[in-house]
Formats: C-alpha cells, structure tokens, sequence
C-alpha cells in the first residue's frame, strides 16, 4: 500500500502548493478555502488501483482520496508547511462515511472539503464527493450547484498533537499557523442555525455519542485480556 499511497501523497501535496502559487485568489479569499461556503476541491479519477472486482470504486478508496484530498487542502492553505515546521501532526481518530452511489472505472469525481468544527481538543472536517461538472456545462447552468450530486460523505474527527506534549488546542494552533484567522475560526466554533447542513450540529453529537460507545466497548473487553 505504501508504494502507492505514499506517492500519491507527495504528489497531492505538490498539487496544493502548485494551486496556491498560480491561484488568483487574494490571501483574504484564500483564508475562506475550506470553509462552510467555500470548500477547498480536490479532482481525480478512479484509476485501476481504485476499482474492484464490482466494477466500482471500492469502498476503501473513498477513505484514501478523502484523505489526498486533506493533504492537498492543508498545502494549498499553507498549515502543512507550518505542521513540518513546529513539528506537528494532525492525526484521525475517528472517520464516518456513508456512500450514497458509486463511482465507475476513470470517471472523474470531486472532493468539497470543509472545516466544520472544532473545540478544545478536535476538529471536525466534512467532505462530499461528487460527480465532476466540466467547464461547458458548468457555463451552460445559470445556477445551481457547478458540481453533480453527492456520492459519498465523509466525517472526520482529528487531533492536533506534539512529541512531548500530546494533543494541543487545535483553536490556538490553527490561528498561529494556518490561514484562518480569529473570525473565520469564531464563526466555525460558534455556527448555529442552518449551516453546513447545520444538521452537522446534530451528526458532531451522533458521532461523539458512538465514539463514546465504542469507547466502552474496547476498554470492557481490554479489561478481560491478560496483561
């Protein structure tokens, strides 16, 4: 798997600065990316080691492009740079996902990511995968979404850590080193109302809730195995 995955992380994170040097975008509108309305996109196609014996992109392929698709986000805004430097790591530890259709053999899918929450030790990021609109036709549609229908959802729960130090506030790391500043990050922790389907306000609590049981499940049968 490393042969593959590791490559392809390279080249994400190349793509992400790559995108940042040639992007229009002001540092003012680059602080934006990745947020509620305007997520950060990740293009790719599911090539022969996405697909499986169905014919389909497997399932688990879901989880790597959503991951490149993080890679590429993190260096297009600049906190991967800043993650090497102060030796930080951001670390999974809890994923949901829910796939809706599937993705054929080289068709080419979007990732949308967005920061979606965040508290004194976990950030939440929410990323949706869609069918990839072209040029033309996104031209040819005077409104509505430039990208097709949703194929997949993804949450995921993250923490900031530090050799010798563990899990950091992700809130005071994010201000010191990405491209968020104090209000953008004020408007993602205290959202309430109709947002990113503000029924994220809802799935954050489902989640924490079976994170917690899964919790209990692990340490009630770690407590049965001999030490």
């Amino acid at each position: 798997m490393g042969i593959i995955h590791i490559p392809r992380t390279i080249a994400a994170s190349l793509r992400g600065a790559i995108k940042r040097r040639l992007s229009p975008l002001s540092d003012q509108e680059i602080s934006l990316v990745g947020t509620k309305d305007v997520p950060h996109i990740y293009s790719s196609r599911a090539g022969l080691f996405d697909v499986d014996l169905m014919g389909h992109m497997n399932n688990a392929s879901y989880l790597q492009h959503a991951e490149l698709a993080r890679w590429e986000w993190s260096s297009f805004g600049g906190s991967l740079a800043q993650a090497f430097k102060t030796k930080s790591f951001f670390i999974v530890t809890a994923s949901m996902i829910r796939y809706r259709k599937e993705i054929l053999p080289f068709k080419r899918f979007d990732i949308e990511t967005r920061l979606v929450g965040l508290d004194d030790r976990n950030v939440w990021v929410y990323q949706t995968f869609h069918h990839h609109v072209n040029g033309e036709k996104k031209q040819k549609e005077s409104c509505g979404p430039t990208r097709g229908k949703i194929l997949a959802q993804i949450l995921t729960q993250a923490v900031i850590a530090k050799p010798g130090k563990g899990v950091i506030n992700p809130r005071a790391w994010l201000e010191d080193n990405s491209m968020y500043n104090s209000s953008v990050l004020d408007g993602i922790m205290n959202e309430k109302g109709e947002n990113i389907e503000s029924i994220f306000d809802e799935k954050a609590k489902r989640f924490t809730h079976l994170e917690d049981i899964l919790k209990r499940s692990a340490a009630s049968y770690d407590d049965k195995v001999p030490k």
